[in-house]
């Protein structure tokens, strides 16, 4: 069963701002009676109003405070709070769901602070809010990135509150990506230290967060009695956003015991909350949620009216171009670090050859041309060097990037013309005036929607996790399910040409291999042998161990029309990308063996092909099986 990825990153920046509706507007109000009387100097007003911004519950109003600080600081050449503003930019465009204005606005503030001891408490601080962004954007890769680098500078600075709430972000996204382990022992840093400072809010986060682990590990009982003892404990602060997902979370763990009217009442708690302080993402998965119960219930109505508030909220927050754009802001960040570096070795350059200059004036007129001259000559080469990898290492970079969506493209070709193959069917019931018959293919496309939606979001965050090469991660994976998970993406692409597709393995195979590149293998050869197979023909994907039970041996045979001599040649070479029509006139990019090679040799394994015109073709792939 799929389960909901909540939003429980607490920034510490953000703590003063959640403890307490009433409490907080209180101090709110009270910062705006000191402003509007008016006697203050220039730095106590861009206090006064960094505060309120700090105070604010309303994210429209942080918002707005944080532009008129902006103006503030710009009038009275502050950097201190130009960088401070634009933090708070970034976490009012954040709780609006904005993430793209979000993280724009914190790395101007990040690129300010950056190699500056006195702001380094605030750049600790920024990091902290970028990591949280891609955390909610579902980009784990960056935001472990970020995380790590907001701790670093925390322990350097010794700031114990921030680098608690900190361990425990960081501990949430390990949690994200499965590492349970890792989650626990970062919660179980942080929280001695929050009881210490008796902070009971990140207690409180501590438990609930540790609640969801347990669940993941299967003791249901536990992770309820702690998630119910996290709301108790963040009720008398007003806390809603933690309460929100809490409630989200109660309703998922009885979804999955089947007890479906807990599960519909914590998860209304949870959403009426959400939308009562405008917390999109609760909303969004509170929504998600109650489609689920719902349409499980039979009440259609209700189901529907969920889901389209499910979509407008979830299009309003993530969509493809704001995570493209929202990895290559790092990229931008990085790069621009990097021409900072580049800048600098030009002014120590020109620092030296004054320097040299001065200390040439004090000594014989020929010893001191050729000490710059060589000097020159040394500084110039090292620099040339330096600009020339920066310059292939941003050429990888855009390179690997081409070739990801070229997968992307590649790999959703097969899937999206099985369901263009069910609509021309449909219309074709429809004009033959057979309702009937339309009925029957609503969940076969529906079935191939869910697979293109299942792949793209594989295929895409797989991409933006790419840092200028293609990743490899070996880990222990089951065979038996990658090679289901690959038969039923392409079944009724089989179907369609009548073509029997089947899986054969005497035992189940444990491979130690990158599950992303492993996948894309076996989605080329099933697809290459779909596609250059006739109607009424036999695809097979054979697996076994080798004598040595070194490797397994796994075997994608067709019935085909075989590929000529000539071309099997040439069959893998990187400068070969000509594409050959299907049997039934399927098109492809005349990438995807390419790369199959390319993956199979990223997997430290070996690829061969036996093929015979009008006989068939025979790929075998050796890859390495895990040694527990």
């Amino acid at each position: 069963m799929k389960t909901y990825k909540p939003l429980l990153s607490l920034t510490f920046s953000l703590l003063i701002c959640i403890l307490g509706f009433s409490q907080n507007q209180l101090k709110a109000d009270s910062i705006m009676k000191e402003i509007e009387k008016g006697i203050m100097t220039p730095s106590q007003e861009m206090e006064a109003y960094f505060r309120l911004s700090t105070h604010t519950i309303d994210p429209d109003e942080i918002l707005k405070h944080s532009e008129f600080l902006l103006d503030l600081a710009n009038k009275n050449k502050s950097q201190e709070y130009r960088i401070k503003s634009y933090m708070q930019m970034g976490i009012a465009h954040r709780l609006m769901g904005n993430l793209e204005r979000a993280i724009e606005s914190l790395f101007k503030g990040a690129d300010e602070a950056t190699g500056k001891e006195q702001h380094k408490r605030t750049l600790g601080e920024i990091y902290a809010e970028i990591s949280t962004c891609y955390t909610q954007n579902g980009d784990s890769e960056n935001a472990l990135y970020y995380g790590s680098k907001t701790i670093d500078l925390l322990r350097e600075l010794g700031k114990k509150q921030p680098l608690a709430l900190s361990l425990l972000n960081y501990g949430y996204d390990y949690y994200l990506i499965g590492n349970y382990d890792s989650a626990m022992a970062y919660y179980n840093e942080a929280e001695p230290i929050l009881k210490q400072l008796n902070f009971e809010l990140g207690v409180a986060y501590i438990i609930g967060n540790r609640a969801l682990v347990y669940w993941k590990q299967g003791e249901r009982e536990k992770a309820k009695e702690d998630l119910f003892s996290a709301i108790d404990m963040l009720n008398p602060m007003g806390d809603k956003y933690g309460m929100a997902d809490y409630y989200n979370q109660l309703g998922n763990i009885y979804l999955e015991e089947g007890v479906e009217d807990e599960a519909i009442k914590h998860t209304l708690t949870g959403l009426n909350m959400a939308q009562s302080v405008g917390l999109k993402e609760q909303v969004r998965d509170a929504s998600n949620l109650l489609f689920k119960l719902y349409n499980k219930r039979g009440n259609l109505e209700e189901a529907i009216k969920y889901q389209t508030q499910y979509y407008a909220y979830k299009d309003s927050i993530q969509n493809l171009e704001t995570t493209q754009r929202l990895g290559d802001m790092r990229t931008e960040y990085e790069v621009g670090l990097k021409q900072a570096e580049v800048d600098l070795l030009l002014e120590q350059k020109r620092n030296n050859q004054i320097i040299i200059i001065t200390g040439g004036i004090l000594l014989v007129a020929f010893i001191c041309l050729a000490i710059i001259v060589y000097v020159s000559f040394k500084s110039k080469n090292k620099l040339s060097k330096q600009l020339a990898k920066q310059k292939d290492d941003l050429e990888v970079l855009n390179h690997t990037k081409d070739k990801f969506f070229s997968i992307i493209s590649h790999d959703l070709r097969g899937p999206v013309n099985t369901l263009g193959g069910l609509v021309t069917v449909s219309q074709m019931y429809l004009k033959g005036g057979n309702p009937e018959g339309v009925k029957g293919m609503v969940d076969q496309m529906s079935d191939s929607v869910d697979r293109i939606t299942k792949l793209l979001d594989t295929l895409l965050k797989w991409a933006l996790q790419q840092r200028g090469h293609f990743p490899y991660v070996p880990e222990k994976l089951d065979l038996d399910t990658l090679v289901e998970d690959v038969i039923g993406m392409f079944q009724d692409n089989a179907k369609s040409k009548n073509i029997e597709l089947k899986f054969e393995s005497d035992q189940t195979q444990q491979l130690l291999v990158d599950k992303n590149t492993t996948s894309t293998i076996l989605r080329n050869l099933v697809n290459n042998a779909i596609k250059f197979t006739k109607k009424g023909g036999h695809v097979k994907v054979v697996a076994k161990p080798d004598s040595d039970r070194e490797f397994c041996v796994i075997k994608v045979s067709d019935d085909g029309v075989g590929i000529p001599k000539e071309k099997l040649e040439r069959l893998f070479n990187l400068d070969d990308s000509i594409s050959t029509k299907g049997t039934s006139g399927e098109r492809g990019l005349g990438l995807g063996l390419q790369l199959v090679k390319e993956f199979v040799q990223l997997n430290k394994g070996e690829i061969e092909v036996e093929s015979s015109p009008d006989k068939g073709t025979t790929f075998t792939i050796k890859l390495p099986l895990f040694k527990g």
